[in-house]
């Protein structure tokens, strides 16, 4: 079957994480089928990571808030999509509107999940629930190929390739905010997506980058994130701590983490680009079943996850969870000593 597919859309509309976790479904087509067209349907935001992707050949940006909002919006992007004659389609974040555009846009298989209301749009659909989280979401994504004849149980790469100009950004941005290349990166925001540390434990985490190694500490986020990083910063050490949220583009930030020597955050979309790029992490998650690392956890680097020691929840709701803000249940010692751990690692 896939021998017969000349033009592929992958569909991918949502977070940053979850189209960094669909991207190496392209390697895997290409494999078994060199010839195959790739193309990639996502939000404006994260376009420029996906353009970044060695085997994905075009990009189509997603604008739900104007150009494809709505019942004109479905048949814009119909029309869009029908003019480029794709033999397939997958949806890999089920949405009656994407299932609707795809359909009209009469494209011949159209592969999805075979659990919503609206999957009879779908002629192709398995039959998993990734609400149980059993397996990793990039491994979900993966049994959607066997829709069309892909069985995959060999190695997974991400294939991220920074064009030469990108490449030499990096020299830019860090001239432009006087960052040498020794740097830890540090993310304490998550756009409140999954639990996260407390303020005393990042600062504790910082305290121990800057008196036991070399490196300088960068914060990164969003601009709204700007406050609550700058009051990350120790006094003692200021001058090799810099707070850059909001300063940078995601693709800007994208070219900074892949030089990082060491990224540290919770459950977030720059951690998956970090390990995209195989830079060393460590990472923070909450062991509740729908945002768990065995689901959500950064693919290549699961043994630098570290998660509370309680009993997981079935839901992770953080205004009700009965352990409040489980990730604070992580001991001071027990960050310590992974973080020792961690540390050690970079030198061997």
């Amino acid at each position: 079957m896939i021998g017969q597919i000349r033009r592929i859309l992958l569909i991918r509309t949502d977070r940053i994480g979850d189209v960094i976790l669909t991207a190496p479904l392209a390697n895997i087509l290409h494999q078994h089928n060199p010839n195959i067209h790739i193309s990639f349907l996502t939000r404006q935001y994260t376009s420029e990571l996906i353009k970044q992707h060695h085997y994905i050949d075009e990009v189509i940006s997603y604008d739900d808030k104007r150009f494809h909002q709505g019942f004109r919006g479905i048949l814009n992007l119909s029309n869009e999509l029908r003019q480029k004659n794709f033999d397939a389609a997958i949806l890999f974040y089920p949405r009656f509107e994407l299932a609707l555009s795809i359909f009209l846009a009469k494209i011949p298989v159209r592969i999805g999940s075979g659990y919503r209301g609206y999957s009879i749009l779908l002629n192709r659909r398995i039959y998993e629930h990734r609400k149980h989280g059993l397996k990793h979401e990039l491994e979900y994504n993966i049994s959607l190929l066997r829709a069309i004849g892909i069985i995959h149980d060999g190695p997974i790469s991400f294939d991220f390739k920074l064009s030469q100009i990108l490449q030499n950004k990096w020299r830019e941005i860090t001239s432009r905010l006087k960052i040498n290349s020794n740097y830890a990166i540090i993310h304490p925001g998550n756009g409140r997506s999954a639990p996260n540390l407390s303020r005393n434990q990042y600062q504790l985490i910082i305290d121990k980058i800057l008196k036991e190694t070399n490196m300088a500490v960068i914060l990164t986020g969003t601009t709204e994130e700007h406050d609550f990083n700058q009051s990350l910063i120790p006094t003692h050490f200021s001058n090799k701590v810099m707070n850059i949220a909001g300063n940078l583009s995601l693709i800007e930030l994208m070219v900074l983490i892949r030089k990082a020597h060491l990224f540290i955050s919770s459950s977030t979309g720059p951690l998956h680009i970090a390990n995209a790029f195989n830079i060393p992490l460590l990472a923070f998650y909450c062991p509740a079943i729908p945002c768990s690392p065995k689901r959500w956890g950064p693919y290549h680097q699961q043994e630098w996850v570290l998660v509370p020691d309680i009993k997981p929840c079935n839901t992770c709701e953080l205004l009700k969870c009965f352990h409040g803000n489980c990730l604070e249940k992580i001991t001071n010692s027990e960050i310590e000593i992974r973080l020792t751990d961690r540390l050690n690692s970079l030198n061997q």
